[in-house]
């Protein structure tokens, strides 16, 4: 018994006629004939017996009907399934991530994501860059957002977004009360740094004459807005971290001399045939495309 044999036996008992069944099935009748003849003598039973207007189903073909239909249905829903998982609808994504990518804009890409995929099962993973790119490799995640990615064999890094800069303070500051700060008023600042600070909080200072007062290094820049909150000094942040909003901290944009933003990246593996990738990608392209609009729109 097969699948081709259960298509036809249906059709044959839904019409009710050998004929009507052929046209149906765009297939010519003596071939038809052979098939139900062939599951009968399979199965050892009648499935149909002749009337004056074509035939009519046994309590055996009864019996195999409603069998045959859930079997037909259960075909049907793999071959649906099968085609959604390739055209990646359904599934499961690994996401690595870790630091201020997590507050606005991961979750934004991951919200348009889901939205149009709402069956594929999304997992996060928190972790740092080391263990992200690790993770990577071995193909625990299928991608991971991280500010820093350095270039790494076998791995493919694309740009997500790109972020003005602005200043956390805590509000005892005498600055957090102007409505925004130029680079040139933090020389007498304490600034928390991270310990791996990016390229664009170098080339700041740098391109401005002046060597920052680093009093604190922080592990990310959630930590560094913490340790505002606690007073211990000054933070430069994305503009996205404002999402983060915590007790004693306020945010003001940073105005300076160059074009300076700090940049988020994607990173999957260069290999990776995906389609579940492939998809959300597509959603990191379009919020990279809108992202650069927006940057474009604030040049005068």
């Amino acid at each position: 018994m097969d699948i081709r044999q259960l298509k036809y036996f249906i059709t044959v008992a839904e019409e009710q006629n050998i004929g009507r069944a052929a046209v149906r099935l765009h297939v010519s009748q003596p071939p038809l004939t052979r098939q139900i003849k062939a599951l009968e003598e399979e199965l050892g039973v009648l499935l149909f017996t002749r009337t004056h207007w074509g035939v009519k189903l046994t309590q055996a073909g009864e019996s195999l009907l409603e069998h045959a239909r859930n079997i037909r249905a259960h075909v049907d829903l793999a071959k649906e399934y099968a085609q959604r998982a390739g055209n990646g609808q359904i599934g499961r994504i690994d996401v690595g991530m870790y630091g201020s990518a997590m507050l606005n804009i991961v979750p934004q890409i991951l919200n348009s994501f889901v939205a149009g995929h709402p069956d594929v099962k999304v997992v996060l993973h928190t972790l740092r860059k080391g263990p992200q790119i690790e993770a990577l490799h071995q193909g625990r995640i299928l991608i991971a957002f991280e500010r820093y990615i350095a270039e790494s064999p076998g791995l493919q890094i694309e740009l997500v977004s790109k972020e003005p800069l602005r200043v956390a303070f805590n509000k005892r500051n005498p600055l957090a009360a102007q409505p925004f700060i130029h680079v040139d008023q933090l020389r007498d600042e304490l600034i928390i740094g991270e310990v791996d600070p990016s390229a664009a909080i170098r080339n700041l200072f740098s391109q401005h004459n002046f060597e920052p007062l680093f009093v604190q290094k922080a592990t990310d820049m959630i930590s560094a807005v913490v340790m505002v909150a606690g007073g211990f000094g000054t933070a430069i942040v994305p503009d996205s971290l404002q999402t983060l909003q915590l007790p004693n901290v306020v945010y003001r944009p940073l105005i300076t001399n160059a074009d300076i933003s700090i940049e988020l990246h994607c990173a999957y593996r260069t290999d990776e045939r995906s389609p579940l990738l492939k998809a959300l990608l597509e959603t990191v392209r379009e919020y990279q495309a809108k992202n650069q609009c927006a940057l474009e729109s604030r040049i005068p």
